[in-house]
């Protein structure tokens, strides 16, 4: 089968289009989308039935949101739009066993992120941005708490987009017991006493690396998963960064310290 192209630069609309994809790379597609009151019919049945098969979420959606995404008069979306990465999305464990082949090629630890409810796209976007610099070896998001893919990630990655491997899970709590059987060790970002300055963990061992929320941080039940937590000491008058600078810091800390074997 012939996979149909993006037709904008991070969504495939339209009924055939998007069963197409569904049956053919399925991992490609973060969510579907379908206008409210649209009437049921064999292709959106179809469409259902594609998505829960393969785990992808279906949102029901304003019409005119539809509209204002796709952005373009002469485009019918049939009132179905599917958010589509520009390559295929990984499984926990496919990510895990990828990360330690690149990572042993080089003769290090791998190192991955793990975004815990990140959702602005502009913060999605930098983070994608600073895997690609830093050399880490993949990002794992959740279906449901994360940003996603769009016009807005893909202007801020910059690329790095379609070069950073990107796990999409449906629970991240269970991922992390998934990592921490491969043999990773899970540090988590947090703010209060438990945590030490991330300059004094140790990092030599294949790691995954935690950030909460823009808000509230990691969830309590991610942060008892953790094996270590770490902060980043502030010396002026703000409390905290943003998620995409804190990433910024700590992943480029990681490397730089080593990840020698």
């Amino acid at each position: 089968m012939t996979l149909p192209s993006t037709q904008s630069s991070d969504y495939i609309f339209g009924k055939n289009s998007v069963l197409a994809l569904l049956k053919a790379d399925p991992k490609r597609v973060f969510k579907v989308l379908i206008a409210e009151g649209h009437k049921p019919d064999k292709r959106i049945e179809e469409i259902y039935d594609e998505a829960r098969q393969n785990g992808i979420s279906i949102q029901r959606i304003p019409r005119l949101k539809l509209n204002q995404m796709i952005n373009d008069p002469d485009a019918s979306h049939q009132g179905v739009v599917a958010k589509v990465s520009s390559k295929a999305l990984l499984s926990i464990h496919e990510l895990t066993q990828t990360s330690r082949e690149n990572a042993e090629l080089k003769g290090i630890h791998p190192v991955i992120l793990v975004l815990d409810d990140v959702t602005d796209p502009r913060n999605f976007g930098a983070i994608l941005r600073v895997c690609d610099a830093g050399g880490i070896n993949g990002v794992v998001v959740g279906k449901k708490k994360s940003a996603g893919f769009g016009p807005v990630v893909a202007k801020t990655a910059s690329g790095a987009e379609a070069t950073v491997d990107v796990a999409v899970v449906s629970n991240i709590g269970q991922s992390l017991d998934i990592l921490k059987e491969a043999g990773f060790w899970i540090v988590g970002t947090a703010n209060n006493e438990k945590a030490i300055p991330y300059f004094e963990q140790d990092y030599a061992m294949p790691t995954a690396l935690v950030l909460g929320s823009e808000g509230k941080g990691m969830g309590r039940l991610i942060e008892k998963k953790c094996d270590f937590l770490v902060k980043i000491p502030m010396h002026g008058v703000v409390d905290s960064l943003n998620v995409a600078a804190a990433a910024a810091v700590l992943c480029f800390d990681i490397k730089s310290r080593g990840q020698s074997k």
